[in-house]
C-alpha cells in the first residue's frame, strides 16, 4: 500500500495492526467481556479484507446489546475465523467469503461463523468432528479444540463448538453459550 502510495488504507492498516497487537499484548485476562471479543475478531478479520481485498470479504453481524457484557474466554472467535482464512479460503483467487452471525436461543446465545471454502472434504469434516467429541490432541487442530474446551469449562457442557458443511460450501461451526443468567442488562 505504501509503494503504491495508498497512504489513506495504508494509516487504516496501521492502525487496525495497532488495535489487534493492543488487544493481544495489553491484558493477561483470561475472560473478556464478548462485546471486546467481537471487536477483536473484527479488526483481525478487517486486517484481513484489507490484504487481499480483491480475493475475499467478511460479513459481520451486529452483537445483540444484551450479550455485550457477557464474560467470555478470551480468543474464542479471531482464532476460528484465521482457521476460515488459512484453510477455508487459501486457494481462494477471489469470491471468499466469511459469515459472523449472532443468534440469542432460549437458554444463551450461538454464534456462527462460515464460510464459502472449497477445500473441506467429508473426511477432513468427519476428522474434526471426531477431534472434537474425543478430546483428541492432534497437534493441526488444537486451536478449535482449545476454544471448545475453554468454553465447555466456562459455560458447562452443554456448550461448546458444533462443526457441519455450511449453506456456502466452507465449515460451519456454531458456537453455543449456554447456561441460567447468561443474558446481561446493557
Amino acid at each position: 500500500m505504501i509503494k503504491g502510495r495508498d497512504y489513506e488504507n495504508s494509516m487504516e492498516f496501521a492502525r487496525q495492526l495497532g488495535n489487534y497487537f493492543q488487544f493481544i499484548t495489553r491484558s493477561a485476562a483470561d475472560e473478556v467481556p464478548l462485546d471486546k471479543e467481537v471487536e477483536h475478531a473484527r479488526i483481525y478479520a478487517r486486517i484481513q479484507e484489507m490484504r487481499f481485498s480483491r480475493r475475499l470479504r467478511v460479513e459481520f453481524q451486529e452483537l445483540p446489546k444484551e450479550y455485550s457484557n457477557l464474560i467470555v474466554p478470551r480468543l474464542i472467535i479471531q482464532p476460528i475465523i484465521e482457521n476460515a482464512f488459512e484453510h477455508g479460503l487459501d486457494n481462494k483467487t477471489s469470491g471468499g467469503l466469511i459469515r459472523v452471525t449472532f443468534h440469542p436461543i432460549e437458554e444463551g446465545l450461538k454464534i456462527v461463523i462460515e464460510d464459502n471454502g472449497e477445500e473441506l472434504s467429508e473426511q477432513q469434516l468427519d476428522k474434526l468432528k471426531e477431534i472434537l467429541a474425543s478430546h483428541g490432541n492432534e497437534i493441526e487442530y488444537t486451536g478449535i479444540l482449545n476454544i471448545n474446551q475453554r468454553i465447555k469449562l466456562k459455560f458447562g457442557d452443554r456448550s461448546g463448538l458444533n462443526l457441519s458443511r455450511s449453506e456456502l460450501g466452507g465449515l460451519k461451526v456454531e458456537m453455543y453459550l449456554l447456561g441460567e443468567g447468561i443474558i446481561y442488562n446493557v
